[in-house]
């Protein structure tokens, strides 16, 4: 599989990235930054596996939202060293157990979660339906 991501320099810090023929993002001092956009595409990546997953299981769901956090050594390159996934989720009682098992499952599938796995430990915090479940996530 190929993919194809292109930047541009324009002016000044202004960088345009162009992901496809039909989008472009502009980076600069007052846009995200470059790790920004790599924690953006694990929260991306996560909830599309996640989604797939919970489909197939026909798992329906009420709400979702996930959350990274992350620290990064202070010398360079600066690479992440931990990373906090949260996943909240809310969805009927019955479905809990495959929402937990969804979860597991997705980390294996989610191709950013496992490039950042091999130079950083990442922790996955689990709420459904406003419970801590992380012993089973």
């Amino acid at each position: 599989m190929k993919q194809q991501v292109a930047g541009t320099w324009q002016n000044g810090k202004n960088v345009v990235l162009s992901l496809n023929p039909d989008i472009e993002l502009v980076v600069n001092e007052n846009g995200p930054k470059a790790t920004d956009l790599v924690l953006a595409g694990l929260v991306s990546c996560s909830i599309g596996v996640l989604l797939e997953i919970l489909a197939k299981m026909r798992v329906s769901l009420k709400t979702l939202k996930v959350v990274t956090e992350a620290e990064r050594d202070v010398e360079p390159p600066k690479l992440f060293t931990k990373i906090k996934i949260i996943y909240q989720l809310e969805v009927d009682e019955e479905q809990e157990n495959k929402v937990i098992k969804a979860i597991k499952l997705g980390k294996s599938y989610c191709t950013v979660f496992n490039i950042l796995q091999k130079s950083a430990d990442i922790e996955v915090e689990c709420y459904v339906n406003g419970n801590l479940r992380n012993t089973q996530c």
